[in-house]
């Protein structure tokens, strides 16, 4: 939010103007996945063995669901993820791949030399720490749950993790397919039977007789696909779990609460909770889908991504046609300023404060419950939480900077003005007659950049936030309760709280320096953004690829990629992470609804 942000970008508005090529590497949002199933009808987190999956030009071939997160695997071999990453369950390593599974906040890959690779939640031992670690066994399929299980290259099944105990451990004999569930594990047997072990509880071990052709195991329940094409489960049956609907399926795939499956006629049917609309799927024909903790994904038959149910991980919306000069992060809300000179805001509007003018604008500032802009003609014009802006002062600006206790301008020769932004205003401004070159507003504090380089900081100072160190810096920016400041060397220097890592910045050289609530993030000559502190949200997870700016907000934070196009990742409850857009989006959280009782 612009209590971090500084107005003048002149070098990088230089490189939107004139077009800055984007790295084309960057997927959109809909060209992302994990494993689950095979297209022909495997359980979740079967690898391909060999049989070319549904793909396209930059396309996915498999998709799972954890929670929170989801990856794909894509056509080129590779791994990409979104979503939460508190515990890099979303930043897959490089390399070549032939499956993908996450479960929770850890995900692994198969390799294509038949190696096993983990990351994310090092509690379950799986990427690394002793004593589970992957074994260097060879395997032809993976599945990941309480602990990871793989069929080897000879058809014997082994477990390993920190909850594989001595009862995950699996029965002698060979399988076509293993599935972990949170405490039990399920394998089906080369003749179709199905053998489950582990924990006892509700019955998740107690598989049904006969034949099957895939088995899938979620949180304390099990769901099997008959030869026929029915479903049947087993094991805890609170949210309708036991009862699947009748019909033919060619996959199924069971998630913490909710399952779901693949129709022979390529459509989707969930059944179970749905209190976050996981087991509302769209329409639309599809070739496999992964159900997971409160979240299900499904690839099309195009080989993109469309996912539905919980989205308070604030999974970033993918990058519009809508072309940006510049952008602003609030504290559940963000503006734009489109190409055109129109502001375009999205998010939380309890106050009006997404809710801009028309208008053509030269910037634009977003803070908790109110928007300021500036207009061509250099007045400031603002909407939003009221409270105060009877005050607002008249005249030419230069730049405006929106807090959370105050709103402050820079007039054109170089004085600051402040304004009540809200109902915790401070009241202070800064020495008369300082000439200043750029001025940020911050919660109870706000700080300005002196034309010699300097900084003077002014109102509450909680923790020093208002206190900065001596010496030339080249821009500035204020968060809630700690300060950050860009040296003309390139390196950043943070003071006040540090109570999670809000004011530890990363080494190295960056053009440009945004704070946040609990985070920060910095832009670096080379377009990358890092970001850093608090990362419950995602919100200090920025997405790979090039970018022009970004803003830091309340728990969300916004980029402008070089063409111009806008993506935010965090939190995402109001709708703050959503661009706007003039393409239909690849994702479709759907509102909760009634858990289907088809039979």
């Amino acid at each position: 939010m612009t209590w971090g942000r500084r107005w003048a970008l002149t070098v990088l508005s230089l490189c939107l103007l004139a077009g800055c090529s984007e790295d084309a590497a960057v997927p959109r949002l809909g060209e992302s996945a994990i494993t689950s199933e095979r297209a022909e009808g495997s359980e979740r987190g079967e690898s391909l063995r060999g049989a070319g999956g549904p793909s396209s030009a930059g396309g996915f071939t498999s998709v799972a669901a954890g929670a929170g997160h989801w990856c794909g695997l894509h056509s080129d071999g590779s791994i990409r993820c979104w979503g939460h990453n508190y515990s890099g369950q979303a930043s897959p390593p490089s390399g070549q791949f032939t499956a993908v599974d996450a479960y929770r906040d850890a995900t692994c890959g198969l390799r294509t030399d038949g190696t096993v690779e983990c990351w994310g939640r090092d509690s379950h031992g799986l990427n690394g720490s002793e004593p589970a670690s992957p074994p260097s066994d060879l395997f032809v399929s993976i599945d990941v749950g309480g602990a990871v299980c793989g069929v080897r290259i000879d058809d014997t099944v082994r477990c390993w993790g920190a909850e594989a105990r001595d009862d995950a451990s699996p029965p002698r004999g060979v399988f076509s397919s293993v599935t972990s569930g949170g405490l039990h594990w399920c394998g089906l047997r080369t003749g179709g039977q199905v053998e489950c072990w582990g924990s006892e509880m509700f019955g998740a071990v107690e598989a049904p007789r006969g034949e099957f052709s895939a088995v899938s195991a979620g949180w304390h329940r099990t769901c099997g696909l008959r030869p026929s094409g029915a479903v049947e489960c087993w094991g805890r049956d609170d949210y309708g779990y036991t009862s699947p609907p009748s019909g033919q399926f060619a996959s199924v795939s069971a998630g913490d609460s909710h399952a779901c499956g693949l129709r022979t006629d390529s459509a989707i049917q969930c059944w179970g909770d749905n209190d976050a609309g996981q087991a509302s799927p769209p329409d639309g024909k599809f070739t496999a889908v992964s159900a997971g903790g409160g979240l299900s994904c499904g690839l099309r038959t195009g080989g993109h991504i469309e996912c539905w149910g919980d989205n308070r991980a604030g999974l970033p919306s993918p990058p519009s046609r809508v072309r940006f000069v510049s952008i602003d992060a609030g504290w559940d809300h963000s503006c734009g300023l489109s190409t055109e000179g129109a502001v375009l805001c999205w998010g939380d509007d309890f106050d009006g404060q997404a809710s801009p003018p028309g208008g053509e604008f030269a910037a634009v500032s977003a803070g908790s419950s109110s928007s300021c802009g500036l207009r061509a003609d250099g007045a400031v014009e603002c909407w939003g939480d009221s409270h105060g802006q009877e005050r607002l002062p008249g005249g030419v600006f230069a730049a405006v900077s929106v807090g959370t206790a105050d709103s402050c301008g820079l007039r054109a020769n170089g004085a600051v003005e402040c304004w009540e932004g809200g109902p915790y205003r401070h009241g202070l401004e800064p020495r008369p007659g300082t000439v200043f070159a750029a001025v940020s507003a911050g919660f109870f504090h706000s700080c300005g950049l002196r034309a010699d380089g300097t900084l003077e900081c002014w109102g509450t100072d909680t923790d020093g936030g208002a206190s900065p160190p001596g010496g030339g810096f080249a821009a500035v920016s204020a968060g809630a309760d700690y300060t950050c400041g860009l040296r003309a060397s390139g390196t950043i220097e943070c003071w006040g709280s540090n109570d999670r890592g809000q004011a530890s910045p990363p080494d190295g050289a960056y053009v440009d320096v945004t704070t946040g609530n609990y985070h920060a993030c910095a832009l670096r000559a080379d377009g990358a953004i890092r970001c850093w502190g608090s990362n419950d949200r995602g919100q200090a997870s920025p997405p790979s690829g090039v970018f022009a700016s970004v803003a830091a907000g309340g728990y969300h934070s916004c980029g402008i990629r070089r063409d111009g196009t806008a993506q935010c990742w965090g939190s995402d409850r109001s709708g703050q992470a959503s661009p706007p857009s003039d393409e239909p989006s690849p994702t479709n959280w759907a509102e909760p609804a009634a858990p289907s009782t088809a039979r």
